[in-house]
């Protein structure tokens, strides 16, 4: 018998560059992503030998960021749904033109874009597809982000799922996690919110509004850092559908995500609302609209989720020095990003100078990944024989896997980063 493993390159007891590798006799990876924080970006551990093929569970950078370099000296099937494809090729893209700007070599060059798309077969939820002699790939719906997928490999008798990032609640964009993926016997799992639960989503945006709302009352701007694909149009929906009193300026690259979301009304919950609500809000398309939109109290909606770059810190250099505006975080801030300083000092270093913010900064839980409860109910319905933890921070794993022990009863094993782990 084949002995089978799993190798983590990276995501193991930490967010970010997620990299697994599974080997069943056949070398499959998923997915192979970058990790961005204060030191600079970190990269997956290399890959040591020939693929069989690479899974890529959606667009974010942390999961699909590296994957253009390893097209630099190899060939290999990569599989992933539509919707990532069109989407991640914006994120490398713009990485291009960040690394240009800054002067860094991200080791790859729109060569090797053109090739991953080449090399990529895109593969929707539901189709199992025959991916080497004896295994057989299927996507489910992971309700993430637009086209995020839940990955299940078939080989034998036995089957593994790699979950990506997924989120089981329904949003306001996304159903909500496909469950019913049929009999696993092993579960790579993520653990970003392995030992809490999310706040009602309601209540939520409930306080975001009304925050955004106090904030043009007083006669400031309200800006909304949030990730590009996914978060910022959520956003731009809620605030449509409780009516705030003020223009909405939407800034950055959630334009480009936006425009391919449309183009996928099947991967959507509400395709005319999102519609709707985009195009009643300001598309800022040159450097005058960001000024229009600092001579009256507004909503700016823009990039960089992390505050990490993008429009957001023109925004900040115009805005800091005003008591009556407000920062508001819309997503996880990740250990030594700008985000999480800000946050946690309300200070930012803006092309090397420091900024002292005076309004409000306030982050909010608008996760698009699985809480506590979601996760665990997840694997009691999947009831497999073993399970993996993977992205999370290294003092929520400990908590997570006891959890799963003692109230499911599954053996549960945190991944360290480069070490082979015998599935059986």
């Amino acid at each position: 018998m084949v002995s089978t493993s799993i190798t983590g390159l990276g995501g193991c007891q930490e967010v970010g560059r997620s990299s697994f590798l599974l080997d069943y006799g056949k070398k499959i990876l998923f997915d192979n992503g970058i990790k961005l924080g204060q030191g600079g970006t970190e990269y997956p551990l290399p890959i040591k030998t020939n693929l069989d093929g690479v899974v890529i569970s959606h667009a974010h950078l942390d999961h699909s960021g590296n994957l253009p370099h390893l097209f630099t000296d190899s060939n290999f099937l990569c599989y992933m749904t539509p919707p990532t494809l069109d989407i991640a090729k914006i994120l490398w893209f713009d990485t291009l033109k960040i690394s240009s700007y800054e002067g860094i070599d991200p080791g790859w060059s729109v060569e090797e874009i053109r090739k991953t798309e080449r090399f990529t077969f895109p593969l929707n939820y539901r189709r199992p597809m025959d991916i080497t002699q004896g295994s057989q790939l299927e996507f489910f719906d992971a309700g993430h982000i637009i086209g995020s997928a839940m990955a299940k490999v078939s080989f034998g008798d036995k089957s593994f799922l790699y979950t990506g990032d997924f989120k089981k609640d329904e949003t306001r964009l996304f159903s909500g996690a496909d469950l019913d993926v049929g009999k696993v016997d092993y579960v790579a799992i993520e653990s970003t919110y392995g030992d809490r639960e999310h706040p009602s989503r309601k209540d939520v945006e409930k306080r975001f509004v009304e925050e955004v709302q106090d904030t043009i009352d007083r006669g400031g701007w309200a800006l909304v850092p949030a990730f590009a694909v996914g978060r910022s149009q959520e956003i731009i929906e809620i605030l449509k559908e409780y009516k705030v009193n003020a223009p909405v300026y939407f800034d950055g690259m959630g334009q480009k995500a936006a425009r391919v979301m449309l183009s996928y009304p099947k991967y959507l919950k509400n395709h005319k609302f999102l519609k709707k609500a985009l195009d009643d809000t300001v598309w800022v398309k040159r450097e005058s609209f960001r000024k229009r939109a600092l001579k009256e109290p507004s909503v700016i909606v823009t990039t960089a989720g992390m505050l990490q770059g993008g429009p957001a810190m023109s925004y900040l250099k115009g805005m800091y020095n005003d008591e009556n505006s407000s920062v508001l975080l819309t997503g996880y801030q990740v250990e030594g990003t700008k985000g999480r300083i800000l946050m946690d000092t309300k200070t930012i270093d803006i092309d090397n100078e420091n900024y002292r913010i005076r309004g409000r900064v306030e982050k909010f839980d608008f996760s698009a990944h699985a809480s506590q409860h979601e996760m665990l109910d997840s694997l009691k319905k999947w009831a497999p024989s073993k399970v993996f933890l993977i992205h999370g921070d290294k003092d929520v794993m400990p908590v997570f896997k006891e959890k799963i022990e003692v109230g499911l009863g599954i053996d549960t094993v945190i991944l360290e980063a480069g070490k082979k782990t015998p599935l059986e």
